[in-house]
Protein backbone atom coordinates (compact mmCIF):
# COMPACT_ATOMS: atom_id res chain seq x y z
CA UNK A 1 0.00 0.00 0.00
CA UNK A 2 2.88 2.39 0.85
CA UNK A 3 4.82 3.35 -2.26
CA UNK A 4 6.58 6.72 -1.95
CA UNK A 5 7.89 8.18 -5.17
CA UNK A 6 10.92 10.44 -5.08
CA UNK A 7 11.00 11.93 -8.57
CA UNK A 8 10.82 15.70 -8.77
CA UNK A 9 7.71 16.62 -10.80
CA UNK A 10 8.13 18.31 -14.16
CA UNK A 11 5.55 21.12 -14.02
CA UNK A 12 5.31 21.31 -17.80
CA UNK A 13 4.75 17.59 -18.16
CA UNK A 14 2.44 17.13 -15.19
CA UNK A 15 0.19 20.11 -15.80
CA UNK A 16 -2.03 19.68 -18.89
CA UNK A 17 -3.86 22.91 -18.09
CA UNK A 18 -0.75 25.17 -17.99
CA UNK A 19 -1.32 28.44 -19.80
CA UNK A 20 -0.08 28.52 -23.41
CA UNK A 21 3.43 29.94 -23.61
CA UNK A 22 4.22 29.50 -19.90
CA UNK A 23 7.75 28.27 -19.29
CA UNK A 24 8.34 25.26 -16.98
CA UNK A 25 8.74 26.54 -13.46
CA UNK A 26 7.00 29.83 -14.25
CA UNK A 27 4.70 31.20 -11.58
CA UNK A 28 1.28 29.73 -12.43
CA UNK A 29 -0.32 32.41 -10.32
CA UNK A 30 0.98 35.29 -12.44
CA UNK A 31 -1.91 36.84 -14.39
CA UNK A 32 0.29 37.90 -17.32
CA UNK A 33 -1.34 35.65 -19.95
CA UNK A 34 -4.82 35.28 -18.72
CA UNK A 35 -5.22 36.72 -15.30
CA UNK A 36 -7.32 35.49 -12.46
CA UNK A 37 -10.16 34.15 -14.62
CA UNK A 38 -7.82 31.96 -16.64
CA UNK A 39 -6.22 30.65 -13.46
CA UNK A 40 -9.61 29.77 -12.00
CA UNK A 41 -10.57 28.05 -15.25
CA UNK A 42 -7.29 26.08 -15.14
CA UNK A 43 -8.04 24.97 -11.60
CA UNK A 44 -11.53 23.80 -12.46
CA UNK A 45 -10.35 21.97 -15.56
CA UNK A 46 -7.73 20.15 -13.50
CA UNK A 47 -10.36 19.22 -10.89
CA UNK A 48 -12.50 17.78 -13.67
CA UNK A 49 -9.53 15.81 -15.04
CA UNK A 50 -8.75 14.40 -11.59
CA UNK A 51 -12.43 13.55 -10.99
CA UNK A 52 -12.55 11.65 -14.29
CA UNK A 53 -9.35 9.76 -13.43
CA UNK A 54 -10.58 8.83 -9.94
CA UNK A 55 -13.84 7.47 -11.34
CA UNK A 56 -11.93 4.41 -12.58
CA UNK A 57 -10.95 1.45 -10.38
CA UNK A 58 -7.71 2.53 -8.69
CA UNK A 59 -5.63 1.50 -5.70
CA UNK A 60 -4.86 4.06 -2.96
CA UNK A 61 -1.40 4.77 -4.35
CA UNK A 62 -2.79 5.60 -7.79
CA UNK A 63 -5.39 7.89 -6.24
CA UNK A 64 -2.69 9.69 -4.28
CA UNK A 65 -0.47 10.01 -7.36
CA UNK A 66 -3.21 11.69 -9.42
CA UNK A 67 -4.03 14.11 -6.62
CA UNK A 68 -0.43 15.06 -5.76
CA UNK A 69 0.52 15.57 -9.40
CA UNK A 70 -2.47 17.88 -9.85
CA UNK A 71 -1.72 19.84 -6.67
CA UNK A 72 1.98 20.27 -7.42
CA UNK A 73 1.39 21.04 -11.09
CA UNK A 74 -1.24 23.74 -10.60
CA UNK A 75 0.23 25.34 -7.46
CA UNK A 76 3.91 24.99 -8.58
CA UNK A 77 4.83 23.06 -5.46
CA UNK A 78 8.14 21.17 -5.77
CA UNK A 79 7.19 18.76 -3.00
CA UNK A 80 4.01 17.05 -1.93
CA UNK A 81 2.75 13.99 -0.11
CA UNK A 82 -0.47 12.26 0.80
CA UNK A 83 -0.97 10.18 3.92
CA UNK A 84 -3.83 8.19 5.39
CA UNK A 85 -4.75 7.40 8.97
CA UNK A 86 -3.53 3.92 9.93
CA UNK A 87 -6.04 1.16 10.59
CA UNK A 88 -5.46 1.40 14.35
CA UNK A 89 -5.98 5.20 14.20
CA UNK A 90 -2.66 6.05 15.85
CA UNK A 91 -0.57 7.39 12.98
CA UNK A 92 -0.46 8.92 9.53
CA UNK A 93 1.03 6.64 6.86
CA UNK A 94 2.49 8.26 3.74
CA UNK A 95 1.33 6.34 0.67
CA UNK A 96 2.68 8.66 -2.05
CA UNK A 97 5.20 11.52 -2.16
CA UNK A 98 6.97 13.71 -4.71
CA UNK A 99 10.21 15.68 -4.46
CA UNK A 100 11.42 14.67 -0.99
CA UNK A 101 14.79 12.98 -0.24
CA UNK A 102 14.47 9.23 0.17
CA UNK A 103 15.85 9.20 3.71
CA UNK A 104 13.44 11.94 4.77
CA UNK A 105 10.46 9.98 3.44
CA UNK A 106 11.62 6.87 5.30
CA UNK A 107 11.92 8.87 8.52
CA UNK A 108 8.42 10.33 8.18
CA UNK A 109 6.72 7.25 6.71
CA UNK A 110 4.71 6.85 9.94
CA UNK A 111 3.77 10.06 11.77
CA UNK A 112 2.27 9.44 15.24
CA UNK A 113 -0.94 11.37 15.67
CA UNK A 114 0.12 12.23 19.19
CA UNK A 115 2.95 14.33 17.70
CA UNK A 116 1.73 17.92 17.30
CA UNK A 117 2.65 19.04 13.78
CA UNK A 118 0.47 20.69 11.08
CA UNK A 119 -0.44 17.34 9.48
CA UNK A 120 -1.65 15.75 12.71
CA UNK A 121 -3.50 18.92 13.73
CA UNK A 122 -5.26 18.84 10.33
CA UNK A 123 -6.44 15.28 11.10
CA UNK A 124 -7.56 16.08 14.63
CA UNK A 125 -9.26 19.39 13.87
CA UNK A 126 -10.45 18.61 10.31
CA UNK A 127 -9.18 21.97 9.06
CA UNK A 128 -6.42 23.20 6.75
CA UNK A 129 -3.19 24.83 7.86
CA UNK A 130 -1.16 27.27 5.75
CA UNK A 131 2.24 28.67 6.71
CA UNK A 132 4.13 31.31 4.73
CA UNK A 133 7.60 30.41 5.98
CA UNK A 134 9.57 27.95 8.07
CA UNK A 135 9.96 30.55 10.81
CA UNK A 136 6.20 31.04 11.03
CA UNK A 137 5.62 27.30 11.11
CA UNK A 138 8.30 26.60 13.74
CA UNK A 139 6.99 29.42 15.91
CA UNK A 140 3.65 27.62 16.07
CA UNK A 141 5.17 24.13 16.19
CA UNK A 142 8.53 24.34 18.02
CA UNK A 143 8.98 20.56 17.82
CA UNK A 144 9.70 20.90 14.09
CA UNK A 145 13.04 22.58 14.81
CA UNK A 146 14.28 19.36 16.43
CA UNK A 147 12.97 16.95 13.79
CA UNK A 148 14.80 18.14 10.67
CA UNK A 149 17.57 15.59 10.93
CA UNK A 150 19.99 17.79 8.98
CA UNK A 151 17.59 18.35 6.07
CA UNK A 152 16.66 21.96 5.28
CA UNK A 153 13.15 22.84 6.40
CA UNK A 154 10.93 24.02 3.50
CA UNK A 155 9.60 27.55 3.60
CA UNK A 156 5.95 27.79 2.60
CA UNK A 157 3.65 24.85 3.37
CA UNK A 158 0.01 23.85 3.10
CA UNK A 159 -1.85 20.92 4.66
CA UNK A 160 -5.48 20.02 3.88
CA UNK A 161 -7.39 17.26 5.70
CA UNK A 162 -9.03 14.37 3.88
CA UNK A 163 -12.50 14.06 5.36
CA UNK A 164 -15.10 11.45 4.41
CA UNK A 165 -18.57 11.53 5.97
CA UNK A 166 -17.33 13.68 8.84
CA UNK A 167 -14.33 11.42 9.60
CA UNK A 168 -10.69 12.40 9.02
CA UNK A 169 -8.98 9.74 6.91
CA UNK A 170 -5.74 11.49 5.97
CA UNK A 171 -4.04 14.67 4.73
CA UNK A 172 -2.74 16.23 1.51
CA UNK A 173 0.41 18.32 2.08
CA UNK A 174 2.56 20.60 -0.11
CA UNK A 175 5.91 22.29 0.52
CA UNK A 176 7.61 25.24 -1.22
CA UNK A 177 11.31 26.13 -1.29
CA UNK A 178 10.52 29.83 -1.02
CA UNK A 179 8.10 31.71 1.27
CA UNK A 180 4.64 31.36 -0.22
CA UNK A 181 1.21 32.79 0.52
CA UNK A 182 -1.68 30.84 -1.00
CA UNK A 183 -4.59 33.09 -1.87
CA UNK A 184 -8.23 32.13 -1.33
CA UNK A 185 -8.61 30.58 -4.80
CA UNK A 186 -5.50 28.44 -4.38
CA UNK A 187 -6.65 27.29 -0.96
CA UNK A 188 -10.06 26.42 -2.41
CA UNK A 189 -8.35 24.41 -5.16
CA UNK A 190 -6.19 22.48 -2.66
CA UNK A 191 -9.14 21.72 -0.40
CA UNK A 192 -11.26 20.66 -3.40
CA UNK A 193 -8.49 18.24 -4.40
CA UNK A 194 -8.45 16.92 -0.84
CA UNK A 195 -12.21 16.31 -1.03
CA UNK A 196 -11.76 14.42 -4.31
CA UNK A 197 -8.94 12.40 -2.76
CA UNK A 198 -11.21 11.46 0.16
CA UNK A 199 -13.87 10.11 -2.17
CA UNK A 200 -11.28 8.43 -4.39
CA UNK A 201 -9.66 6.64 -1.45
CA UNK A 202 -13.06 5.46 -0.24
CA UNK A 203 -13.82 4.09 -3.70
CA UNK A 204 -10.40 2.39 -3.75
CA UNK A 205 -11.22 0.79 -0.42
CA UNK A 206 -14.53 -0.43 -1.78
CA UNK A 207 -12.87 -1.86 -4.89
CA UNK A 208 -10.28 -3.63 -2.72
CA UNK A 209 -12.99 -5.12 -0.53
CA UNK A 210 -14.90 -6.32 -3.59
CA UNK A 211 -11.78 -7.84 -5.11
CA UNK A 212 -10.92 -9.56 -1.84
CA UNK A 213 -14.46 -10.90 -1.61
CA UNK A 214 -14.26 -12.14 -5.20
CA UNK A 215 -11.02 -13.96 -4.46
CA UNK A 216 -12.48 -15.63 -1.40
CA UNK A 217 -15.54 -16.70 -3.37
CA UNK A 218 -13.41 -18.01 -6.21
CA UNK A 219 -11.30 -20.08 -3.86
CA UNK A 220 -14.40 -21.44 -2.11
CA UNK A 221 -16.01 -22.41 -5.42
CA UNK A 222 -12.91 -24.17 -6.69
CA UNK A 223 -12.50 -26.01 -3.39
CA UNK A 224 -16.15 -27.07 -3.42
CA UNK A 225 -15.63 -29.41 -6.34
CA UNK A 226 -15.31 -29.34 -10.11
CA UNK A 227 -16.96 -31.89 -12.35
CA UNK A 228 -15.48 -33.52 -15.46
CA UNK A 229 -17.18 -34.41 -18.71
CA UNK A 230 -16.34 -36.24 -21.95
CA UNK A 231 -18.22 -35.66 -25.19
CA UNK A 232 -17.70 -38.36 -27.85
CA UNK A 233 -18.17 -36.50 -31.13
CA UNK A 234 -18.65 -39.74 -33.12
CA UNK A 235 -21.52 -41.11 -31.03
CA UNK A 236 -22.78 -37.77 -29.61
CA UNK A 237 -22.55 -39.36 -26.18
CA UNK A 238 -21.84 -37.31 -23.03
CA UNK A 239 -20.16 -38.91 -20.02
CA UNK A 240 -20.43 -36.97 -16.76
CA UNK A 241 -18.77 -37.25 -13.38
CA UNK A 242 -21.04 -37.29 -10.30
CA UNK A 243 -20.33 -33.62 -9.66
CA UNK A 244 -21.62 -32.62 -13.11
CA UNK A 245 -24.85 -34.50 -12.43
CA UNK A 246 -25.21 -32.55 -9.20
CA UNK A 247 -24.49 -29.23 -10.92
CA UNK A 248 -27.27 -29.93 -13.44
CA UNK A 249 -29.73 -31.12 -10.79
CA UNK A 250 -29.94 -34.64 -12.23
CA UNK A 251 -29.81 -37.93 -10.39
CA UNK A 252 -26.53 -39.80 -10.68
CA UNK A 253 -26.81 -43.12 -12.50
CA UNK A 254 -29.20 -41.93 -15.17
CA UNK A 255 -27.88 -41.64 -18.69
CA UNK A 256 -26.31 -38.28 -19.46
CA UNK A 257 -28.28 -36.38 -22.08
CA UNK A 258 -27.04 -36.01 -25.64
CA UNK A 259 -25.66 -32.68 -26.74
CA UNK A 260 -29.00 -31.50 -28.16
CA UNK A 261 -30.84 -32.39 -24.96
CA UNK A 262 -28.13 -30.69 -22.91
CA UNK A 263 -28.40 -27.54 -25.03
CA UNK A 264 -32.11 -27.44 -24.16
CA UNK A 265 -31.04 -26.98 -20.52
CA UNK A 266 -28.88 -24.00 -21.47
CA UNK A 267 -30.66 -20.67 -21.19
CA UNK A 268 -32.04 -19.62 -24.56
CA UNK A 269 -30.14 -16.31 -24.53
CA UNK A 270 -26.82 -18.15 -23.95
CA UNK A 271 -27.39 -21.04 -26.35
CA UNK A 272 -25.97 -19.41 -29.49
CA UNK A 273 -22.90 -18.22 -27.59
CA UNK A 274 -22.22 -21.73 -26.24
CA UNK A 275 -22.59 -23.27 -29.72
CA UNK A 276 -20.25 -20.67 -31.23
CA UNK A 277 -17.63 -21.36 -28.53
CA UNK A 278 -17.84 -25.13 -29.17
CA UNK A 279 -17.57 -24.73 -32.95
CA UNK A 280 -14.63 -22.34 -32.63
CA UNK A 281 -12.83 -24.77 -30.35
CA UNK A 282 -13.32 -27.70 -32.74
CA UNK A 283 -12.36 -25.66 -35.81
CA UNK A 284 -9.07 -24.22 -34.55
CA UNK A 285 -8.18 -26.78 -31.88
CA UNK A 286 -8.11 -24.14 -29.18
CA UNK A 287 -9.69 -24.02 -25.73
CA UNK A 288 -13.41 -24.06 -25.10
CA UNK A 289 -13.97 -21.63 -22.23
CA UNK A 290 -17.39 -20.14 -21.57
CA UNK A 291 -19.78 -19.11 -18.82
CA UNK A 292 -23.49 -19.70 -19.29
CA UNK A 293 -26.77 -20.24 -17.49
CA UNK A 294 -28.70 -23.49 -17.23
CA UNK A 295 -32.21 -24.29 -16.07
CA UNK A 296 -32.34 -27.32 -13.80
CA UNK A 297 -35.32 -29.68 -13.99
CA UNK A 298 -36.69 -28.08 -10.78
CA UNK A 299 -36.63 -24.67 -12.50
CA UNK A 300 -33.61 -23.27 -10.63
CA UNK A 301 -31.30 -21.06 -12.69
CA UNK A 302 -27.56 -21.62 -12.18
CA UNK A 303 -24.41 -20.15 -13.69
CA UNK A 304 -21.78 -22.67 -14.89
CA UNK A 305 -18.23 -22.25 -16.13
CA UNK A 306 -16.99 -24.87 -18.57
CA UNK A 307 -13.47 -25.29 -19.93
CA UNK A 308 -12.50 -27.96 -22.46
CA UNK A 309 -10.06 -29.00 -25.18
CA UNK A 310 -10.49 -31.27 -28.19
CA UNK A 311 -8.77 -34.67 -28.13
CA UNK A 312 -7.55 -35.75 -31.59
CA UNK A 313 -8.11 -39.29 -32.84
CA UNK A 314 -5.86 -41.55 -34.91
CA UNK A 315 -6.28 -39.43 -38.03
CA UNK A 316 -5.49 -36.21 -36.18
CA UNK A 317 -9.05 -34.96 -36.24
CA UNK A 318 -10.86 -34.23 -32.99
CA UNK A 319 -13.03 -37.13 -31.91
CA UNK A 320 -13.71 -36.08 -28.32
CA UNK A 321 -14.08 -32.90 -26.32
CA UNK A 322 -12.87 -33.21 -22.74
CA UNK A 323 -13.46 -30.62 -20.06
CA UNK A 324 -14.52 -29.51 -16.61
CA UNK A 325 -17.52 -27.63 -15.25
CA UNK A 326 -18.00 -25.78 -12.00
CA UNK A 327 -20.76 -23.70 -10.45
CA UNK A 328 -20.06 -19.95 -10.49
CA UNK A 329 -23.49 -18.74 -9.42
CA UNK A 330 -22.21 -17.16 -6.19
CA UNK A 331 -19.44 -15.34 -8.03
CA UNK A 332 -21.83 -14.00 -10.66
CA UNK A 333 -24.26 -12.83 -8.00
CA UNK A 334 -21.40 -11.17 -6.15
CA UNK A 335 -20.36 -9.36 -9.32
CA UNK A 336 -23.93 -8.23 -9.89
CA UNK A 337 -24.08 -7.03 -6.28
CA UNK A 338 -20.76 -5.25 -6.71
CA UNK A 339 -22.02 -3.51 -9.83
CA UNK A 340 -25.21 -2.60 -8.01
CA UNK A 341 -23.32 -1.16 -5.06
CA UNK A 342 -20.98 0.86 -7.27
CA UNK A 343 -23.87 2.11 -9.38
CA UNK A 344 -25.76 3.04 -6.22
CA UNK A 345 -22.71 4.90 -4.93
CA UNK A 346 -22.37 6.86 -8.16
CA UNK A 347 -26.09 7.66 -8.14
CA UNK A 348 -25.93 8.69 -4.49
CA UNK A 349 -23.03 11.03 -5.25
CA UNK A 350 -24.95 12.53 -8.15
CA UNK A 351 -28.05 13.05 -6.01
CA UNK A 352 -26.00 14.59 -3.22
CA UNK A 353 -24.55 17.14 -5.63
CA UNK A 354 -27.97 17.88 -7.11
CA UNK A 355 -29.55 18.01 -3.67
CA UNK A 356 -27.00 20.55 -2.45
CA UNK A 357 -27.53 22.79 -5.47
CA UNK A 358 -31.32 22.68 -5.42
CA UNK A 359 -31.73 23.02 -1.69
CA UNK A 360 -29.29 25.92 -1.39
CA UNK A 361 -31.25 27.79 -4.08
CA UNK A 362 -34.71 26.93 -2.77
CA UNK A 363 -33.83 27.78 0.82
CA UNK A 364 -32.11 31.03 -0.02
CA UNK A 365 -35.19 32.73 -1.51
CA UNK A 366 -37.58 32.43 1.46
CA UNK A 367 -34.82 33.01 4.00
CA UNK A 368 -33.74 36.18 2.19
CA UNK A 369 -37.31 37.50 2.15
CA UNK A 370 -37.91 36.65 5.81
CA UNK A 371 -34.57 38.08 6.91
CA UNK A 372 -34.93 41.27 4.90
CA UNK A 373 -38.56 41.83 5.80
CA UNK A 374 -38.08 41.36 9.52
CA UNK A 375 -35.06 43.68 9.57
CA UNK A 376 -37.05 46.39 7.82
CA UNK A 377 -39.94 45.93 10.23
CA UNK A 378 -37.63 46.02 13.24
CA UNK A 379 -36.05 49.31 12.15
CA UNK A 380 -39.03 51.19 10.72
CA UNK A 381 -42.13 49.66 12.30
CA UNK A 382 -43.40 52.89 13.85
CA UNK A 383 -42.71 54.99 10.76
CA UNK A 384 -44.47 52.71 8.27
CA UNK A 385 -47.88 53.14 6.79
CA UNK A 386 -50.20 50.29 7.82
CA UNK A 387 -50.56 49.15 4.20
CA UNK A 388 -46.78 48.94 3.76
CA UNK A 389 -46.33 47.14 7.05
CA UNK A 390 -49.10 44.65 6.26
CA UNK A 391 -47.58 43.97 2.85
CA UNK A 392 -44.18 43.15 4.31
CA UNK A 393 -45.79 40.96 6.97
CA UNK A 394 -47.76 39.13 4.28
CA UNK A 395 -44.54 38.47 2.35
CA UNK A 396 -42.84 37.15 5.48
CA UNK A 397 -45.77 34.88 6.29
CA UNK A 398 -45.94 33.57 2.71
CA UNK A 399 -42.22 32.82 2.55
CA UNK A 400 -42.25 31.28 6.03
CA UNK A 401 -45.03 28.97 4.86
CA UNK A 402 -43.03 28.13 1.76
CA UNK A 403 -39.96 27.40 3.88
CA UNK A 404 -42.02 25.20 6.21
CA UNK A 405 -43.35 23.15 3.29
CA UNK A 406 -39.88 22.75 1.81
CA UNK A 407 -38.42 21.60 5.12
CA UNK A 408 -41.26 19.10 5.56
CA UNK A 409 -40.52 17.63 2.12
CA UNK A 410 -36.79 17.53 2.84
CA UNK A 411 -37.45 15.68 6.09
CA UNK A 412 -39.35 13.01 4.16
CA UNK A 413 -36.47 12.66 1.68
CA UNK A 414 -33.99 12.29 4.53
CA UNK A 415 -36.12 9.65 6.26
CA UNK A 416 -36.54 7.74 3.01
CA UNK A 417 -32.78 7.71 2.39
CA UNK A 418 -32.13 6.50 5.94
CA UNK A 419 -35.01 3.99 5.83
CA UNK A 420 -36.55 5.62 8.92
CA UNK A 421 -39.85 6.75 7.40
CA UNK A 422 -42.42 5.57 9.96
CA UNK A 423 -45.99 5.42 8.65
CA UNK A 424 -48.87 4.91 11.05
CA UNK A 425 -51.88 2.68 10.41
CA UNK A 426 -54.72 4.89 11.53
CA UNK A 427 -58.03 5.65 9.80
CA UNK A 428 -57.82 8.85 7.75
CA UNK A 429 -60.92 10.32 6.11
CA UNK A 430 -59.98 11.92 2.80
CA UNK A 431 -63.02 14.17 2.86
CA UNK A 432 -61.96 15.83 6.10
CA UNK A 433 -58.33 16.15 4.99
CA UNK A 434 -59.32 17.58 1.60
CA UNK A 435 -61.51 20.30 3.12
CA UNK A 436 -58.76 21.21 5.58
CA UNK A 437 -56.04 21.41 2.92
CA UNK A 438 -58.17 23.44 0.51
CA UNK A 439 -58.96 25.90 3.29
CA UNK A 440 -55.23 26.41 3.85
CA UNK A 441 -54.34 26.51 0.13
CA UNK A 442 -57.04 28.92 -1.05
CA UNK A 443 -55.35 32.02 0.45
CA UNK A 444 -52.12 31.08 -1.28
CA UNK A 445 -53.84 30.94 -4.67
CA UNK A 446 -56.52 33.67 -4.65
CA UNK A 447 -56.89 33.54 -8.43
CA UNK A 448 -57.57 29.78 -8.53
CA UNK A 449 -60.93 28.10 -7.93
CA UNK A 450 -60.93 24.84 -5.97
CA UNK A 451 -63.85 22.40 -6.27
CA UNK A 452 -64.36 19.24 -4.26
CA UNK A 453 -66.51 16.18 -4.91
CA UNK A 454 -66.56 13.76 -1.97
CA UNK A 455 -69.43 11.23 -1.99
CA UNK A 456 -71.32 10.56 1.24
CA UNK A 457 -70.06 7.53 3.13
CA UNK A 458 -66.56 7.67 1.63
CA UNK A 459 -64.49 5.02 3.47
CA UNK A 460 -61.41 5.95 5.44
CA UNK A 461 -57.94 5.00 4.24
CA UNK A 462 -55.18 3.34 6.24
CA UNK A 463 -52.28 5.69 6.77
CA UNK A 464 -51.18 8.76 8.66
CA UNK A 465 -53.17 11.99 8.67
CA UNK A 466 -50.10 14.27 8.53
CA UNK A 467 -48.61 12.53 5.51
CA UNK A 468 -51.93 12.32 3.66
CA UNK A 469 -52.27 16.07 4.16
CA UNK A 470 -48.73 16.60 2.87
CA UNK A 471 -49.48 14.56 -0.26
CA UNK A 472 -52.66 16.50 -0.99
CA UNK A 473 -51.02 19.84 -0.25
CA UNK A 474 -48.22 19.12 -2.72
CA UNK A 475 -50.66 17.98 -5.41
CA UNK A 476 -52.99 20.98 -4.99
CA UNK A 477 -50.09 23.43 -4.96
CA UNK A 478 -48.68 21.79 -8.07
CA UNK A 479 -52.04 21.94 -9.87
CA UNK A 480 -52.64 25.59 -8.94
CA UNK A 481 -49.12 26.61 -9.92
CA UNK A 482 -49.33 25.08 -13.39
CA UNK A 483 -52.98 26.01 -13.98
CA UNK A 484 -52.37 29.64 -13.14
CA UNK A 485 -54.73 32.51 -12.37
CA UNK A 486 -58.31 31.95 -13.57
CA UNK A 487 -58.01 28.17 -13.64
CA UNK A 488 -59.96 25.57 -11.69
CA UNK A 489 -58.47 22.74 -9.66
CA UNK A 490 -60.88 19.88 -9.03
CA UNK A 491 -60.57 17.21 -6.35
CA UNK A 492 -62.71 14.08 -6.81
CA UNK A 493 -62.83 11.21 -4.32
CA UNK A 494 -64.29 7.74 -4.93
CA UNK A 495 -63.84 4.20 -3.67
CA UNK A 496 -64.11 0.58 -4.71
CA UNK A 497 -64.07 -2.57 -2.58
CA UNK A 498 -60.35 -2.37 -1.72
CA UNK A 499 -59.11 1.18 -2.30
CA UNK A 500 -60.05 4.83 -2.02
CA UNK A 501 -59.10 7.06 -4.95
CA UNK A 502 -58.32 10.75 -4.95
CA UNK A 503 -58.12 12.55 -8.30
CA UNK A 504 -56.61 16.02 -8.66
CA UNK A 505 -57.38 17.64 -12.02
CA UNK A 506 -55.89 20.90 -13.28
CA UNK A 507 -56.15 23.09 -16.38
CA UNK A 508 -52.42 23.53 -16.93
CA UNK A 509 -50.37 22.70 -20.04
CA UNK A 510 -50.63 18.95 -19.46
CA UNK A 511 -47.97 16.25 -19.31
CA UNK A 512 -45.63 15.57 -22.21
CA UNK A 513 -45.32 12.07 -23.61
CA UNK A 514 -42.69 10.18 -21.66
CA UNK A 515 -42.93 12.41 -18.58
CA UNK A 516 -45.67 10.51 -16.75
CA UNK A 517 -43.17 8.39 -14.79
CA UNK A 518 -40.20 10.74 -14.73
CA UNK A 519 -42.24 13.44 -13.00
CA UNK A 520 -41.90 11.42 -9.78
CA UNK A 521 -38.09 11.25 -9.97
CA UNK A 522 -36.19 13.40 -7.50
CA UNK A 523 -35.24 16.83 -8.94
CA UNK A 524 -36.85 16.10 -12.32
CA UNK A 525 -38.42 19.09 -14.09
CA UNK A 526 -40.19 18.72 -17.43
CA UNK A 527 -38.15 20.56 -20.10
CA UNK A 528 -41.34 22.03 -21.58
CA UNK A 529 -42.31 23.91 -18.39
CA UNK A 530 -39.08 24.22 -16.36
CA UNK A 531 -38.27 27.64 -17.82
CA UNK A 532 -41.71 29.15 -17.24
CA UNK A 533 -42.74 27.64 -13.88
CA UNK A 534 -40.52 27.64 -10.81
CA UNK A 535 -39.97 24.55 -8.71
CA UNK A 536 -37.38 22.24 -7.19
CA UNK A 537 -38.53 18.84 -8.48
CA UNK A 538 -39.08 17.59 -4.93
CA UNK A 539 -42.84 17.62 -4.24
CA UNK A 540 -43.98 14.83 -6.56
CA UNK A 541 -41.06 12.63 -5.47
CA UNK A 542 -42.18 13.08 -1.87
CA UNK A 543 -45.78 12.25 -2.84
CA UNK A 544 -44.77 8.94 -4.41
CA UNK A 545 -42.56 7.98 -1.46
CA UNK A 546 -45.34 8.68 1.04
CA UNK A 547 -48.05 6.99 -1.04
CA UNK A 548 -45.87 3.91 -1.56
CA UNK A 549 -45.03 3.77 2.16
CA UNK A 550 -48.75 3.68 2.92
CA UNK A 551 -49.28 0.79 0.52
CA UNK A 552 -50.83 2.86 -2.27
CA UNK A 553 -50.04 4.02 -5.78
CA UNK A 554 -49.85 7.35 -7.59
CA UNK A 555 -49.85 8.08 -11.30
CA UNK A 556 -50.07 11.04 -13.65
CA UNK A 557 -52.06 11.28 -16.88
CA UNK A 558 -52.71 13.85 -19.58
CA UNK A 559 -56.38 14.86 -19.74
CA UNK A 560 -57.95 14.64 -23.23
CA UNK A 561 -59.58 18.03 -22.74
CA UNK A 562 -56.30 19.59 -21.56
CA UNK A 563 -54.45 19.74 -18.30
CA UNK A 564 -53.21 16.95 -16.07
CA UNK A 565 -54.75 14.43 -13.72
CA UNK A 566 -52.96 12.93 -10.72
CA UNK A 567 -54.56 9.84 -9.23
CA UNK A 568 -53.74 8.58 -5.72
CA UNK A 569 -55.05 5.24 -4.53
CA UNK A 570 -54.75 4.17 -0.89
CA UNK A 571 -56.01 0.96 0.75
CA UNK A 572 -59.24 1.17 2.71
CA UNK A 573 -58.96 1.03 6.47
CA UNK A 574 -59.65 -2.56 7.56
CA UNK A 575 -62.09 -1.73 10.35
CA UNK A 576 -63.70 1.19 8.59
CA UNK A 577 -66.65 2.89 10.15
CA UNK A 578 -66.02 6.29 8.60
CA UNK A 579 -69.16 6.21 6.51
CA UNK A 580 -71.23 7.30 9.51
CA UNK A 581 -69.33 10.54 10.01
CA UNK A 582 -68.65 11.42 6.38
CA UNK A 583 -69.43 15.06 5.55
Amino acid sequence: MIRPSHATPDPAASDPVRRPGAEPGADARAPATGGILERLADQRIRLQIVAAALAHPLDPGEVASHVIQAACGVLDAPQGWLGVVSEDGTALEIIESIGYPRELVRRWLHIPLELRVPATDAVRLRQSFFHTSAAERQAEYPVLATLGGGNPDPEGSAVAPLVFQGRSIGVLALSFHEPRVLDADERWFLESLAAQASQGLERARLFAEVQERDERLRFALEASGTGTWDWDLRTDRLTWSPEVYRLHGLAQGTAAPGIDAWLEMVDFEDRAMVLTAIESCLDDGGTYDTEFRIHRPDGELRWLHSVGRPAPGAEGRATRLLGTTRDITDRRLAEEERDRVLAAEREAARLRDAFTGVVSHELRTPITTIFGGTRVLARRWRDMEPETRDGILADVVEEADRLYRLVEDLLVITRVERATLDIGDEPVHLGHVTQRVIASEQPRWPGVTFTVVVPPGLPSVAGEDTYVEQILRNLLGNAAKYGGVGSTVSVVAEADRTDVFLRVLDQGPGIDDGDAERLFDLFYRSPSTAASVTGAGIGLFVCRQLVTAMGGQIRAERRPEGGSEFVVSLPRYADDDAADDAP
